[in-house]
């Protein structure tokens, strides 16, 4: 009996751990498809179309900042998703022919998952 007791009292207080736990790698897992989402949506934009005006019209980027690095909080509604998120896409020449796309992604928590976090992805994209 007293084994059953002492293994139910290390269950319920690690069952807390593993919910907080859960929902960190929830929060990451969302974070890491929306990076590779934006990058794709870059690739699709291509090379001679990674301006302000042509992320903007593609709904890739908020219409605010007008400069690098680029905001894509509101076009993609994260602040739904975290709590003072902040997105930012920068574009930098890497070569003559490639730029380096570098997706950045920080929250402070959510409305449906805990804790805080940030991501960044960073691509190439070369001349087609």
């Amino acid at each position: 009996m007293m084994v059953m007791a002492a293994a139910a009292g290390v269950f319920f207080a690690l069952l807390p751990m593993s919910f907080k736990t859960g929902k960190m790698v929830g929060s990451y897992q969302q974070a890491s498809s929306l990076l590779q989402h934006k990058v794709d949506q870059m690739r699709g934009v291509g090379y001679g179309r990674l301006t302000y005006s042509e992320l903007r019209d593609a709904g890739i980027i908020d219409s605010s900042p007008t400069n690098p690095p680029y905001s894509f909080k509101g076009v993609d509604g994260l602040e739904s998703m975290y709590s003072v998120p902040t997105a930012t896409i920068q574009i930098s020449d890497y070569t003559s022919t490639i730029k380096r796309v570098t997706v950045s992604l920080v929250w402070t928590g959510s409305t449906m998952r805990q804790g805080r976090g940030s991501m960044t992805v960073t691509a190439l994209i070369a001349k087609g």
